[in-house]
């Protein structure tokens, strides 16, 4: 029986949450199964790429309400170079890859601040999703007190070594446990080898983490 894509709004609904503010931390072109999963949230989209500015005002300009902060995000502020494909933007990072050698990149400096100072300016619950090739225990350990308002997380995760001096899959897991969250669900991933997945963290008090809860 085939496994059902997760990664769209009708299936991301199920879950019944309701942040009042949606943070998409590595936007590209934008995360569409977010967006649509929460039509009236306050969306705060991050990316330090112009040209991921470009191409979310060119597909939900006036389709969702939402700041454009350019920049990347991390433990501290400061600034860091990142390796910026020349085709496939997507695969943007700050990180060598131990794969692809034959990937042309060129080098930015960008700006980095903590997600927490980010933030700080908008009220209410948060949903967060964080897709940064490899950077993603960076961006969490620079978001202290945005998960305590968080109701799930969802973040691109390393299983395999993709990138040089990348974290270990149970580094990530375990920052997260110690910050009062668990894996839920996985979204993506599920392969007789995974090298990544898109894992679904909600905090352990939930009652959804209850047998019979009927949340997900």
């Amino acid at each position: 029986m085939p496994l059902p894509d997760k990664l769209t709004a009708s299936y991301f609904r199920r879950y019944g949450f309701a942040p009042a503010t949606v943070i998409d931390v590595g936007v590209m072109a934008g995360t569409p199964f977010l967006y649509e999963a929460f039509p009236d949230a306050k969306f705060v989209l991050i990316d330090p790429l112009e040209e991921s500015r470009e191409a979310v005002a060119r597909n939900w300009g006036g389709r969702i309400a939402y700041d454009f902060h350019l920049c990347a995000v991390g433990a501290a502020t400061g600034q860091m170079e990142l390796h910026v494909p020349a085709a496939g933007k997507a695969r943007t990072s700050f990180g060598q890859r131990k794969t692809a050698s034959d990937l042309r990149t060129s080098t930015r400096v960008v700006d980095i601040r903590p997600l927490d100072e980010i933030s700080a300016a908008y009220a209410g619950s948060i949903g967060l999703k964080i897709d940064t090739e490899g950077h993603e225990l960076a961006v969490l350990a620079g978001a202290v007190e945005t998960l305590r308002r968080a109701e799930f997380v969802i973040a691109e995760t390393s299983i395999k070594r993709r990138f040089t001096g990348g974290y270990r899959f149970s580094e990530l897991v375990a920052f997260m446990a110690e910050h009062g969250f668990e894996v839920y669900a996985f979204l993506s991933g599920l392969t007789r080898s995974p090298r990544m997945a898109d894992l679904l963290f909600v905090p352990w008090d939930s009652t959804r983490f209850d047998m019979g809860s009927g949340k997900g």
